[in-house]
């Protein structure tokens, strides 16, 4: 029988092997999951009528379609992929090559999420429930990019910490149903607990400054936000997937197991 070491490093060398072409497409389709799961957590968040925490974990559970989508859909995912960290750690990837998969994902879900904020204000929805979608987009994506440096760092760590756990529960998974099982929960909880997603944040980010044209916002956001915002929450993804789950697995089931 298959070891966990072995079904993670097996993992990992199935999504090394992509061509780039491949990677960049199925990139695209990730960051537009993500981005109607964002969608979603803003209706949800907009229009339940219930307490913030109640209404943030609904949201949650709503957002964790994204990453079913993109786990059963076979698509790649910039967080998900600080799994292939694991590799690096035994030896058997190198980490340039690791690296120019992180930036070829990261590009296509950028791109993805683009597509789907571009496509979805063409569609005049937006306006919907009397403007309150705008105005709850806008406020999403003011929270984020008020926030500074160290506390958009901190909540990225902790969001791909459980991103990745949730990845690493599907590398164990037998079956698509179990899947689907081990998902929603780690998910959940990153969402309801307001810790920053890189690839929500291209959806998320971008929405909110189409969104503001179509109300009198306070506060006008710009686009040179969205970088400020990233560049922290990327870091933090990629610390969050790299150390606390990437590493500290290899250790006690890799490294130790030896």
């Amino acid at each position: 029988m298959e070891t966990d070491h072995a079904t993670f490093i097996r993992w990992c060398y199935g999504k090394t092997q992509k061509r780039a072409l491949s990677l960049f497409i199925g990139s695209i389709l990730a960051g537009a999951y993500i981005g109607f799961a964002s969608q979603l957590y803003t209706l949800v968040t907009a229009s339940s009528g219930l307490s913030y925490g109640l209404s943030q974990i609904l949201g949650g559970l709503v957002f964790s379609v994204g990453l079913i989508f993109v786990v059963l859909g076979k698509a790649d995912l910039f967080t998900g992929n600080c799994l292939l960290s694991y590799s690096c750690f035994d030896s058997l990837s190198s980490w340039l090559n690791t690296l120019k998969n992180w930036v070829i994902v990261y590009l296509g879900n950028f791109v993805g999420a683009l597509l789907l904020v571009g496509l979805y204000h063409t569609s005049g929805l937006f306006a919907s429930g009397q403007g309150v979608i705008a105005e709850r987009a806008y406020t999403i994506a003011s929270a984020k990019v008020s926030l500074a440096f160290f506390p958009a760092l901190s909540r990225g760590i902790l969001c791909n910490w459980l991103v990745c756990f949730a990845v690493l529960l599907c590398i164990y998974s037998e079956n698509n149903l179990t899947k689907l099982l081990v998902i929603p929960a780690p998910i959940l909880t990153f969402v309801a607990l307001g810790y920053e997603h890189s690839v929500a944040n291209m959806y998320f980010l971008p929405a909110g400054i189409i969104a503001q044209g179509y109300f009198s916002a306070e506060k006008l956001l710009h686009w040179g936000d969205i970088f400020r915002n990233l560049l922290p929450v990327t870091l933090g993804n990629i610390i969050g997937g790299v150390v606390l789950v990437s590493l500290f697995y290899w250790i006690i089931q890799g490294k130790l197991a030896k």
